[in-house]
């Protein structure tokens, strides 16, 4: 049995810093922000099982796999039959990919799936700075003109003071995209999300001024000892080579303290996805699912 679901909110920061301390997760799901933020548009919950933390995704159905110690396949297995009792269309997300290399027979119990769109880039800090070789160059070279064009740009760290002026900068940033309209609206909330609880979260961000002028922001976070999670990344594409700057700018602040950035998924979109992979990721964190197999149910 599972014990009653408790809804996730900014009371829970300190237990879920804990857990992610003890049993990291590179997945950018796993993000305190982002189980937060996100969480909050889609009713995210959370219960403990056998000595371990689950959250549950009440408007997709999704049960994460468990922070704590790996649970046995056969024992997951239990953990979903009583999920299934409170939303039979449960689905366990974020399987890690070495629990199913070193625990075969997950496939006794589940029917697993990948699903691209989902799985987040990796990239090393180093190299986002450097950018060096001839694949890297154009964006080495967009960044030396904006340097060039305008010595005197600024970046500053977010603090509340700039809420206002980041909602404003959004909104201008979101009316000119026509790509993933609903997903955009969807991710504005977040961001809204993100800045009302910015004084509760372990999250941090800069922002580039030019002439007193927002033309560029990132909003990070911590994801384990090593790695930080790039959760969004705006400019002002009529100021060329702002958009590898911000990039530029975010991996020159977080270099010193974490060996990779996540920059989490492109979600299917052409464009998006031509942009992550643009930067030669060194490697993709896979999101695997498993749904229950019939004779568990």
């Amino acid at each position: 049995m599972i014990n009653y679901l408790i809804p996730l909110t900014t009371d829970h920061v300190p237990m879920l810093i804990s857990f992610l301390k003890d049993y990291p997760r590179e997945s950018c799901d796993y993000s305190v922000c982002n189980l937060l933020t996100w969480g909050k548009i889609y009713g995210n919950q959370f219960c403990h099982y056998e000595g371990r933390l689950v959250i549950y995704n009440s408007k997709y159905s999704y049960v994460f796999f468990p922070m704590g110690e790996y649970l046995l396949p056969a024992e997951l297995a239990q953990l979903m039959s009583a999920f299934q009792k409170i939303d039979p269309n449960v689905t366990l997300i974020q399987i890690p990919e070495n629990y199913v290399q070193n625990t075969p027979d997950i496939h006794d119990h589940f029917e697993l799936s990948e699903n691209r769109d989902w799985d987040d880039y990796v990239y090393s800090c180093e190299k986002m700075v450097e950018l060096r070789g001839k694949k890297l160059a154009k964006k080495k070279n967009l960044i030396s003109q904006f340097i060039r064009l305008y010595p005197n740009y600024k970046v500053l760290p977010i603090t509340p003071y700039y809420r206002d002026n980041l909602f404003r900068f959004t909104e201008k940033w979101q009316l000119e995209r026509e790509i993933g309209g609903e997903y955009l609206k969807t991710e504005f909330q977040a961001i809204q999300n993100t800045l009302d609880m910015w004084d509760s979260l372990p999250v941090d961000g800069i922002i580039i001024c030019l002439n007193r002028q927002m033309v560029a922001y990132s909003i990070f976070s911590p994801q384990t000892k090593c790695m930080a999670t790039i959760h969004f990344e705006k400019y002002d594409p009529t100021k060329k080579g702002s958009g590898q700057l911000i990039n530029w700018e975010t991996a020159r602040y977080l270099h010193h303290e974490y060996k990779w950035l996540n920059r989490e998924q492109d979600i299917g979109l052409p464009g998006l996805r031509q942009a992550k992979t643009s930067y030669l990721p060194d490697r993709m964190i896979k999101f695997i699912t498993g749904k229950l197999k019939s004779d568990h149910v």
